[in-house]
Parts: structure tokens; C-alpha cells; sequence
């Protein structure tokens, strides 16, 4: 239970429609938006954010590996997502060292009454939308960041938010059999790399670096926020982190009612 509260501190501390919410179902790796060679990156991005601007709804299955002082923490994840409030993330998370498995299940969503967040099998509503995905994006392994976050183009999470101008474009890679755009950007201690779709212009991959001296910083300012979950941690030397989320089976403007979202 140690390293799962520790993973909590590192990665987290950091309306109602009855009506059904119309459009057809569209798997995006059949989209065809065209595959956009040649473009420089700030049409890449452009041409992003406008993909999840136009989306009525969006779904997805994943999993995100983090590894860190010789122990793997994985998240396996499922989103859903339409305008113009709804989502529900769920997880389990697993991890080992040794002989010692832990496992845990956890979800964040609204169902258009409200904004609800459940671990250790209790549920506890939220102020708002962004309260509750912020509050659940270390214990999902960021699934309730990445992708919520740029689709409703919220301050947390928002992978196509800021600057462009500090993303380096690296080599076209796939991921899955999907041909995608691959950038790279560096800020205290964290290096990030995103692949972006060539057809679809959608987030497929997101990679995070995090130096031990970044983690160390991270681990300082949430033990002066919260000073007694910090004193029962191990006092150990700071790792750095590497953490991939992968997204697959992405579909898009799948009709959906507000049941769908309900827990």
C-alpha cells in the first residue's frame, strides 16, 4: 500500500441532458482527413486541436507502464467522453515488486448530475469537472488527464494546450499499425514525447521522462502540502520515472445517452 500512496503523491498531487447525443460511429483509423505530409508543426497541432473541437463523442481503451525504482506500475484504462460534460474513466492499476502484487480499481465520471470520483471502492463527489479528473489523473496512471484534458480543452491535461514553439519534431513513427507525427519537449527535468496520428490528428501515444532531480522537486512540494501522508512514507532516494500511455481502439462520434456514463 506504500508505493501506491507514493504513486498517488507523485502523479496526482500534483448540464444534465436527457436527450441522446446524436452522430455516427467512426473508428479513426478509417477517418480520412488526409495524412497532412509536409506540414510544419504548428499546422499539425492546429489541425489537432480542431480534430477534438469538432468531436461530438470519443471512446477509447489503453494501458500506461510505469516503471520506477525496479518496480512496474500498470494501468489498464477504458474513456468515454461526450459534449457537453460527460466522461467516465475507469482503471486498475497493478503493481509488483518481488513477490508482492498489489492491485487496485478505481473511476471518475458525470452523468450529468454531478462529478464523482471513486478509489478504494468509495465514491465522493467533486466540485467540478476538472477538480475531479485532476484529482483522479496520478491513481489512473493520467488516463483521466491526457485525452479528457484536450478533448474538453481544459487547463489540466490538455496535450495541444501552450506554446508549440517548444515541441522538437522528431521521426515519423507508428504506433500500432497507426503512421503518426512524433514530437519532443523538454521543462524541468521532464521530457515529453507525443505521437499524434497522420491521419487522424489524434493523440496516440504519450511518453513521460522524469529525471530523479524532477522527482525529488515533485516529492518535496507534495510533502509540504500534505505532510501527513508524506511522514508515513519510506525515506528513500529519489528514481526517475518513465511512464507510456498507449491509446487504442479509438472511436469517435459514437452516439451515446447519459446512462452510459452512469456508475
Amino acid at each position: 500500500m506504500k508505493m501506491m500512496t507514493w504513486m498517488k503523491i507523485k502523479f496526482g498531487i500534483g448540464v444534465g441532458a436527457a436527450a441522446l447525443l446524436a452522430g455516427g460511429a467512426t473508428t479513426v483509423v478509417l477517418s480520412g482527413d488526409g495524412t497532412g505530409d509536409g506540414l510544419p508543426p504548428s499546422e499539425i497541432f492546429k489541425r489537432a486541436q480542431e480534430k477534438y473541437a469538432s468531436l461530438i463523442s470519443y471512446s477509447d481503451e489503453g494501458m500506461t507502464i510505469a516503471t520506477v525504482s525496479g518496480t512496474t506500475i500498470t494501468h489498464s484504462f477504458t474513456i468515454r467522453l461526450a459534449r457537453p460534460k460527460f466522461y467516465r474513466i475507469e482503471w486498475e492499476q497493478s503493481s509488483q515488486t518481488g513477490a508482492r502484487k498489489y492491485t487496485t480499481k478505481g473511476a471518475v465520471w458525470s452523468a450529468g448530475e454531478g462529478d464523482f470520483l471513486e478509489m478504494g471502492g468509495v465514491a465522493q463527489k467533486q466540485s467540478d469537472k476538472e477538480s475531479a479528473l485532476a484529482g483522479a489523473t496520478g491513481i489512473s496512471g493520467s488516463a483521466a488527464a491526457t485525452v479528457p484534458g484536450t478533448f474538453f480543452k481544459m487547463n489540466w491535461g490538455n496535450q495541444l494546450g501552450g506554446s508549440v514553439a517548444g515541441e522538437k519534431r522528431q521521426t515519423d513513427e507508428k504506433v500500432g499499425d497507426v503512421d503518426c507525427y512524433v514530437f519532443t519537449s523538454e521543462l524541468k527535468g521532464r521530457t515529453k514525447t507525443l505521437w499524434i496520428g497522420k491521419q487522424d490528428f489524434l493523440i496516440h501515444q504519450v511518453q513521460t521522462i522524469t529525471s530523479a532531480e524532477a522527482m525529488k522537486a515533485t516529492l518535496d512540494e507534495a510533502a509540504k502540502r500534505h505532510p501527513e501522508i508524506s511522514a508515513r512514507l519510506p525515506k528513500t532516494e529519489s528514481q526517475g520515472i518513465t511512464s507510456t500511455e498507449t491509446h487504442t481502439n479509438i472511436v469517435v462520434n459514437k452516439k451515446f445517452s447519459p446512462a452510459d456514463f452512469a456508475r
